[in-house]
């Protein structure tokens, strides 16, 4: 049995980009797999209801291109997880073919290739329905009913661990499985276990970093190793102006999560309360211990659906607006923006105008332009451009009071104007199944691409040689100190108060899935962690006033004392990607905290 395992993970996202040197000196240097997940809800429902990938094909195949030749000149194994971003049939024989034609092109070795499928029929969605056996996944997503399910475009499962253990036992001479959509930490935790690391709640807790490669650094970065030990694993960024610190790994179970301490997936949840994080003495890895997996009772094992269709079509327009005299009364003309639109298009249509910007800019003395981003839906997509149409017009040459310029009001930057932007996608399926076994739902198979009589480039005269990039020990500065702050977030605070963003290190906002928006709020030292807890400036009730929300909204608040830090998760009010969302990746919601007022530290607290 190994004393331990390697795991590199080039980025978060396949397809995003990654260093090539660092990629090569990792590579020859050793590891034990190459582990990448490539899927994600956060960019909304379009993948899933019209059959798109996250990124171009030239994208993925740019980087699988490396992976193979670490494959073909190292052995290594590749895993990838969620192929094309909605891990849908169609996506993982797209990587399969790109395999295929890098294999042919560079003259590679054989390679055994396993693809692992996860769409799900109509059909077995609809009598699971039918018995009561389908629950929404969290209180924030509604009921699923049976036109939901005809509604889709495809309905893909989230698989755990359990088909990428079937196809290794299987197939141990594999070199790539390419799996369909997969709890992201899912290949991280199959290769352990498969390679005699059994403990799951290290497994689990290591593949839920890694996923999202080096992100959990300071500064975040994409490359990341992991050395996973039978009683511990650790972390460490490979771009050497990178770091992690106990604090930064530990808040990286806040990202995107619902809670932090209770992570809840495929087979049982991961419990975090009693981790720890040791910083080595490199001053860049960070040593975790003590996460424990708690399996579900037998016959109680779920799967996650998720599934999306399309509503009618929508076009949109994008400009701004620079005169103060306009800006100053902007809501009351775009109302009569919508009430010129409504005047000239006489069929049903949604129509959501959007401003960017600071609109009190004119009291601060800063520059008063803001931006504008109208979208509208209709049937067709005649009738969506039509509407934009009228809209992106009743802002060119819409009057108001005090209005001195008269010859247009709207600066558009590129043509064309008017942009039809095709079908309208939306979630309609994100939902818990049971099942009684966790492979059948997921067939794997595997074939040997071998390559084709060509006059391809030969591969052993094409590995790529880069300079080693040493990983130095890195001080532990933040180059983003607190004066940076002071003079943005005008006016001053208050006599013995302070802004929330002056004390905050962290303040952020990101998706929890499709259904909810979570906010995390963290402090770099304990002093200010326990001076923000006590003040009551972000209990509950003063959260749901800051965003206009009801305090039954909130699915979460946890006050997570390893990171230094607050999450709060409430339900979002339209569904990501849904038409009217203003911000499908929830990142830029964070911005009403930093002006929350707090009471400053005296100097017993400092201490």
């Amino acid at each position: 049995m190994q004393d331990e395992l390697r795991i590199f993970t080039p980025v978060g996202m396949l397809g995003y980009g990654f260093d090539e040197s660092i990629f090569w000196s990792a590579v020859s240097d050793g590891v034990d797999a190459i582990i990448c997940d490539s899927g994600s809800t956060d960019s909304g429902p379009a993948k899933l209801a019209l059959g798109t990938m996250s990124c171009h094909r030239e994208a993925y195949a740019s980087e699988l291109e490396r992976f193979m030749l670490a494959a073909h000149h190292y052995r290594i194994p590749i895993l990838i997880g969620s192929a094309g971003g909605d891990g849908s049939n169609d996506h993982v024989d797209v990587f399969v073919d790109i395999i295929n034609e890098i294999v042919s092109r560079r003259q590679l070795r054989p390679m055994k290739v396993v693809k692992i499928y996860s769409e799900v029929s109509k059909d077995l969605v609809q009598s699971k329905l039918a018995r009561g056996r389908i629950t929404p996944c969290g209180e924030a997503v509604p009921q699923l009913f049976p036109e939901d399910v005809e509604e889709a475009s495809r309905i893909v499962a989230q698989m755990g661990i359990e088909p990428y253990l079937k196809a290794m036992e299987e197939h141990p001479d594999f070199d790539v499985i390419i799996g369909g959509r997969s709890y992201d930490p899912a290949p991280y935790a199959a290769f352990c276990v498969h390679n005699g690391f059994t403990d799951l709640g290290l497994a689990w807790h290591m593949g839920k970093i890694m996923e999202c490669g080096a992100l959990c650094a300071k500064p975040k970065s994409r490359e990341a190793l992991a050395i996973i030990r039978h009683d511990s694993f650790d972390l460490r960024p490979l771009n050497p102006a990178s770091r992690c610190t106990s604090v930064s790994v530990a808040a990286h179970t806040l990202y995107e999560k619902t809670r932090p301490d209770i992570l809840i997936g495929p087979g049982g949840s991961l419990e975090l309360q009693n981790a720890t994080y040791e910083e080595l003495s490199d001053n860049r890895t960070v040593r975790v211990r003590g996460a424990r997996f708690i399996a579900v009772e037998e016959g109680q094992y779920t799967v996650k659906l998720e599934a999306a269709r399309t509503r009618g079509y929508h076009s949109c327009f994008f400009g701004g607006f620079s005169d103060p005299i306009l800006i100053s009364k902007i809501d009351k003309f775009l109302q009569s923006v919508k009430d010129h639109v409504a005047s000239v298009c006489k069929f049903t249509y949604d129509l959501k105008l959007t401003t960017y910007g600071l609109k009190d800019n004119i009291r601060r003395g800063l520059s008063p332009s803001i931006a504008i981003h109208g979208d509208a839906r209709a049937e067709t997509q005649d009738q969506a451009t039509r509407v934009i149409n009228a809209a992106r017009i009743g802002c060119m040459h819409g009057s108001y009071p005090g209005q001195v310029a008269s010859s247009g009001n709207f600066a558009m930057p590129s043509a064309p104007l008017d942009i039809p932007m095709g079908r309208v996608c939306e979630f309609c399926i994100y939902h818990l199944m049971p099942v009684d076994d966790p492979i059948s739902l997921f067939p794997f198979t595997a074939e040997v691409i071998k390559k084709q009589d060509t006059d391809g480039e030969a591969a052993d005269l094409m590995l790529p040689i880069h300079p080693k990039k040493k990983l130095q020990p890195v001080t532990n500065q933040n180059p983003e100190s607190k004066s940076a702050k002071i003079g943005i977030l005008n006016p001053p605070a208050p006599p013995g108060m302070t802004y929330l963003g002056e004390l905050a290190s962290v303040i952020r906002s990101k998706n929890a899935g499709p259904y909810e928006l979570t906010f995390d709020i963290m402090f770099d030292s304990l002093a200010k962690y326990s001076h923000a807890k006590s003040s009551g400036a972000l209990d509950v009730p003063r959260f749901a006033e800051i965003y206009s929300i009801k305090v039954s909204d909130i699915v979460a608040a946890v006050w997570w004392e390893p990171a230094m830090a607050l999450k709060v998760t409430v339900k979002r009010p339209i569904v990501s990607g849904r038409f009217g969302e203003t911000d499908t990746h929830g990142s830029c919601q964070h911005v009403k905290l930093l002006w929350v007022l707090i009471p400053c530290m005296d100097e017993h607290e400092k201490q």
